[in-house]
């Protein structure tokens, strides 16, 4: 069940992406115009290109990432002991680096600096990475794969990390990653991802058992919110809405204990 919810989800939302939609509603604008609805073609193209520029300019994706990366805050002090380091997968270009033999990240590589930072901060610690391949066409190529040749560069020793390389996602990953440490009750494991990701993370690691102290990274927003002109604002803002909208499916699926998972719920 879980894996046809994971393949139906992907295909709605590479449908239904904002900058999906509005990419049809172009087209079909243009289709119009050679019909003998071209008014109507003309002010679809116009409202279109209208909305792409507000996008673009006003401060949308400020919005919609701002309360979902001030959720969580870095942490001013960690404790003493940590027993475990978990990072999730998500920064890993996983078809460039299977295509050039070289390893190559998206945005969001903070994810793995933090972490290789961490291991060494708490060197008994134990490391675990988690995510395998979210890709429905490509299963073969997995994070863990780019993760290992980025930790060996930057100085960590892959034989000290764990990988959970089976996941699909970030309830596969929290679910499959407690079976494989099984963790202990009293024991402290940092988490670290991006921080438009954390509230999700958060619900969905504690509702498999976890006890996570959230360490977020990757911050998008700032305090200040400046008017420019930046087109990847758009997938800024797509992935925002994705984001809540994975908050309220596994709610809605009984996947986190609550809503919007926060600091003490």
């Amino acid at each position: 069940m879980d894996n046809i919810f994971w393949v139906i989800s992907k295909i709605v939302w590479n449908l239904m992406a904002p900058e999906t939609l509005l990419l049809f509603l172009l087209i079909f604008g243009v289709s119009l115009l050679w019909t003998r609805r071209n008014k109507s073609g003309r002010f679809i193209i116009t409202a279109t290109v209208a909305i792409v520029a507000m996008v673009s300019i006003l401060p949308f994706s400020t919005w919609i990432l701002h309360p979902l990366e001030d959720r969580f805050s870095i942490p001013k002090k960690l404790p003493d002991r940590v027993d475990g380091i978990i990072v999730l997968a998500g920064a890993e270009n996983i078809s460039v680096t299977a295509a050039r033999g070289q390893p190559s990240l998206h945005s969001g590589g903070e994810r793995l600096t933090t972490f290789v930072w961490l291991a060494h901060v708490y060197p008994s610690a134990i490391l675990l990475f988690v995510g395998g391949s979210g890709s429905l066409i490509d299963q073969q190529h997995k994070s863990a794969d780019t993760a290992r040749k980025i930790f060996h560069q930057i100085g960590l020793d892959p034989e000290r990390v764990q990988f959970e390389s089976d996941s699909k996602n970030t309830a596969e990953g929290a679910s499959k990653a407690y079976q494989l440490i099984q963790p202990k009750p009293d024991q402290n494991w940092i988490l670290v991802t991006s921080a438009f990701h954390m509230p999700r993370s958060v619900g969905l690691f504690r509702k498999a058992g976890w006890h996570v102290i959230p360490y977020p990274v990757d911050f998008n927003t700032t305090k200040n919110s400046n008017l420019k002109f930046d087109l990847r604002e758009i997938g800024r803002f797509s992935q925002g809405i994705r984001e809540w909208i994975g908050i309220l499916a596994y709610r809605a699926m009984g996947k986190t204990a609550v809503l919007f998972p926060g600091p003490r719920s």
